[in-house]
């Protein structure tokens, strides 16, 4: 009786929703399936619909070659109302089942009723007690078609990925031309290295609306987007390398697919068009996908340990307990204590017990996560005492997935290792897909955390996976390996925030190599690329375009200049000062600090890009943004005239001002105050500098 009402339910639900114009599904078995673009009111109805029996679902797979679209229809099929344990959330599991193989797949959806987007996972089951699976390729976790005539064109808005450079996150926008489909994969089987994040906003030119596209997959995924004449485009998305068969019994899943509707969101003028859809994104990323320790989302002010010892030393392989304790003590002195102290690489015992004494570095040290007891006699705990004592917090790095050949767990626990194909590769894989070694890092990661009082865990992953998964699948398996590590790495992850509910977790990959949306949903990116530390061009150019989707990530202030500390600005920073030296001034130190605090609460609210998203990489521009609070109407204006600008002004426009209303707006240098009215900072508002390499940092308060 449940299940009928159920059934009867979202047919209704699908009635209702067809009729408003909202989704419309094809029931040919060639068509494709189509979405209205215009947005949707009610996410159960449209959730209902999509996935309604007798439907195409938005997502396809081939199982033995035949594509799905031409079989779904006819399996079995139910529908289950899950009971939702995140506020503002529905949640639905849809089943598929083919009773001759016993292949089930299931569509685990959600809907959030506070932004109008959905989202979903398929897995796929071998539920038969004997015998393989038929063989499951080409997964398509998103398949679909998006149609709004009233479009003139179909535009593609996104971000390049983490290659270590100045253009690490450069805005892209790109017209979908018909018969010429974008295809994008990232590099190496880590989720944003190459060519693009894995956030793209599809913009219906013309008739004002789109969705912004995400994937969650922490591996190799792919997608492709083509346009069509009439207002079409057509999204593809899966898993780049998925050909296999499944065990009886066996499960994997995919991919997570997330659709964010939006309309009416043109800016008011042509530099910042649309710009309101990634703003209305970005809340829906601090909303439901931002990593939070003990209920709330936390970007930190950081400080390090004086990074960078003398040659032979490397990272903080020569870092001792007396000095880490007299490095916490100093940054008390001179009243800039950060929220947490982080303590990168280097911290463990060498594998042959040399303590890194020439012959290797903090790479070759990785698959002992335990302190060096010559170093730390006592652990961390004693470190970790005395930073507590002072209100603050301690993080420290580790990178359990990469082990090298000659470390503790490579000997002690072989069976463990992926390893690539190439004979005398030094570094091998953890295999997080094996659940017995899953368990174990588990536990032991864990016990390191809590037996030395560690606040916030940082996991870095400094190796290409791609080729060690390939080589250990099985043939007639190709991707398995992956997508059963992928699964691991997100068990273990939750592990860590279950076993320790106020545990902050950051995450590094060479930088910002892994930021789709399962990662950015644990972790939070503090350090975001591993490109030239400290160099502030680049730093401006990477918040200048990541924050087009991602409200929180960070990097390093290493000078207390204007422009290089005002570069580095971003949702999250660590003072990497070395305050043990004469390199930095005291009273600028504290100023920084002073004002990155003041500054920082706005990086979570609107952000607007001032000067186009062209070659944001040249040193012979200006490069502006601003920062607005809806809520108060004040914000900040940043403005950088770089090293090779001959302009002694640049023209803005700002956004979401009233026109009518005076603002009040300071040089944070000079503190000089002006006053203008909302509608001349509106049209063609001046920035003035004295001379090149200047960054310019306005306050303004609306009265």
């Amino acid at each position: 009786m449940k299940y009928m009402k159920r059934s009867l339910f979202c047919r209704f639900a699908a009635a209702v929703v067809v009729a408003a114009g909202m989704l419309c599904f094809s029931q040919t078995a060639s068509a494709q399936r189509a979405l209205a673009p215009k947005g949707i009111e009610n996410p159960d109805k449209w959730i209902c619909s999509a996935f309604a029996k007798g439907a195409v679902p938005p997502f396809s797979f081939e199982m033995n070659g035949t594509p799905s679209e031409k079989f779904i229809k006819t399996w079995g099929y139910s529908a289950k109302k899950n009971q939702s344990e995140e506020k503002n959330t529905v949640s639905y599991s849809f089943t598929y089942s083919d009773k001759g193989s016993g292949l089930q797949v299931v569509a685990d959806v959600r809907g959030y009723t506070d932004f109008r987007a959905v989202e979903w996972v398929v897995n796929f089951r071998n539920t038969s007690k004997s015998g393989r699976s038929p063989q499951i390729s080409n997964i398509r976790t998103a398949d679909f078609t998006l149609r709004d005539k009233a479009a003139g064109r179909m535009m593609l808005r996104y971000c390049h990925g983490c290659t270590g450079s100045i253009y690490d996150f450069s805005v892209a926008d790109k017209v979908l031309a018909p018969g010429s489909p974008e295809k994008f994969s990232p590099v190496g089987g880590r989720s944003s290295a190459g060519e693009a994040l894995p956030y793209f906003n599809l913009i219906c030119d013309g008739a004002d609306n789109g969705i912004i596209f995400s994937i969650g997959w922490t591996g190799t995924w792919n997608a492709s987007f083509a346009a069509a004449e009439g207002g079409v485009a057509t999204v593809k998305s899966g898993l780049e390398n998925a050909d296999f068969y499944l065990n009886a019994g066996e499960d994997v899943r995919a991919s997570r697919v997330s659709l964010f509707f939006w309309k009416g969101s043109r800016g008011t003028n042509e530099k910042c068009t649309y710009m309101a859809s990634h703003n209305a994104f970005r809340q829906f990323m601090l909303a439901h996908h931002s990593h939070r320790a003990g209920g709330h989302v936390f970007a930190p002010l950081c400080g390090g340990f004086d990074w960078g010892d003398p040659s032979w030393c490397n990272e903080y392989s020569c870092l001792t307990e007396p000095l880490a304790k007299g490095i916490v003590r100093r940054f008390h002195q001179l009243d800039i204590m950060p929220e947490v102290f982080w303590l990168d690489a280097g911290w463990y015992a060498a594998p042959d017990g040399d303590r890194f004494a020439g012959n290797m570095n903090w790479y070759e040290g990785a698959g002992l996560w335990q302190p060096d007891k010559e170093r730390f006699p006592s652990g961390f705990i004693n470190i970790s005492n005395l930073i507590h004592s002072f209100g603050a917090e301690f993080m420290v790095w580790f990178e359990p997935e990469r082990v090298w050949h000659d470390s503790y767990l490579a000997k002690e626990y072989p069976q463990w290792m992926l390893k690539r194909a190439e004979p005398g590769e030094p570094s091998y894989m953890f295999n997080l897909g094996d659940r017995e070694a899953c368990d174990f890092l588990c536990n032991y990661i864990g016990d390191v955390i809590e037996q030395n009082g560690i606040d916030h865990y940082r996991q870095d992953f400094n190796c290409d996976a791609s080729p060690y998964w390939a080589n250990s699948d099985e043939p007639g398996r190709r991707g398995i390996t992956e997508m059963k590590y992928v699964e691991g790495l997100y068990r273990y992850w939750d592990y860590l925030q279950k076993r320790f509910p106020n545990l902050h977790i950051d995450n590094c990959a060479s930088g910002g190599k892994r930021l789709d949306l399962e990662t950015c949903s644990r972790a939070t990116p503090l350090w975001r690329t591993d490109y030239s530390y400290g160099e502030p061009n680049g730093y401006q150019s990477h918040t200048y375009g990541i924050n087009m989707f991602l409200p929180l990530s960070g990097v390093g202030i290493f000078k207390t200049d204007e422009y290089t500390a005002r570069s580095t600005y971003s949702g999250a920073t660590s003072l990497s000062f070395e305050v043990l030296t004469a390199d930095n001034d005291t009273e600028d130190m504290k100023r920084i600090f002073k004002e990155y605090n003041a500054v920082r609460s706005y990086y979570r609210k609107d952000y607007y890009p001032l000067t186009g998203f062209g070659d944001t990489g040249r040193l012979d521009i200006w490069l502006a943004y601003q920062l607005h609070d809806p809520e108060t109407g004040n914000g900040y204006i940043l403005a950088f005239r770089r090293p090779e600008c001959q302009q002694e002004k640049v023209s803005v426009d700002l956004q979401a001002l009233s026109p009518n209303g005076t603002y009040y707006v300071t040089d944070c240098t000079t503190g000089e105050e002006k006053e203008y009215y909302g509608g001349d900072m509106m049209n063609a508002f001046v920035i003035r500098s004295t001379q090149p390499r200047q960054a310019i940092l306005l306050k303004y308060v609306h009265e």
